[in-house]
């Protein structure tokens, strides 16, 4: 069962190199947007969704390889004059992913002895044998919002990868680990990243 959504609205713009559509929609309770950036390089094109929490932050909740959608759009520049008409179909797929996602009940999640141990030892070689570390709300955001998405991956071999260096189609990710990275994936340093435009902008 997927959950109704009612929407809130929405922006677009373009420049010569990029174009983007956003639509915002309430899904059981939760506001959700659905982003899809297009730009020149599919390496730099993005289409996720994300949800409001408690917290008033937004948190990553689906997303969609820009291979899947890049191809089957036009190139920025001067014949993309309404942007909305070529990503509205990309972020109805994430909105849709989105309301399947918040029409389950949440379950809890536990960890096995094996990858609880990994982040015990991710721990002690990054702060010491007996660290203790808290996380910020906002060093969660920060770490959503700039990076590849994270991947944990347990090898054959014992081993434990934890990763955001590498985009979604990666034959290093799809493979979980079996396959060598293609070394075409780019995470731009988020000094680099375009600020997003707020609602003021628009």
């Amino acid at each position: 069962m997927t959950a109704a959504m009612t929407e809130r609205d929405h922006s677009a713009g373009a420049t010569p190199h990029r174009y983007h559509y956003t639509r915002t929609v309430e899904i059981a309770g939760h506001t959700v947007r659905a982003c899809v950036e297009r730009d020149t390089f599919i390496r730099r094109s993005r289409a996720v969704a994300d949800v409001l929490n408690d917290q008033m932050i937004w948190t990553s909740l689906a997303a969609e390889a820009p291979s899947d959608w890049w191809y089957d759009t036009p190139r920025p520049g001067p014949g993309v004059d309404a942007p909305a008409r070529f990503l509205r179909p990309v972020t109805e797929r994430l909105l849709q992913r989105a309301a399947a996602i918040l029409a389950v009940p949440p379950t809890t999640h536990t960890l096995s002895p094996h990858l609880h141990g990994a982040i015990s030892a991710l721990l002690a070689t990054s702060y010491g044998f007996n660290a203790e570390h808290d996380i910020e709300p906002g060093d969660i955001t920060w770490a959503y919002t700039y990076g590849g998405a994270l991947h944990i991956i347990e090898h054959p071999d014992g081993r434990v990868t934890f990763t955001k260096a590498h985009r979604e189609d990666c034959p290093f990710i799809t493979s979980r680990g079996a396959r060598e990275c293609d070394q075409d994936c780019y995470v731009p340093h988020p000094a680099d990243v375009e600020p997003k435009p707020g609602p003021s902008s628009r």
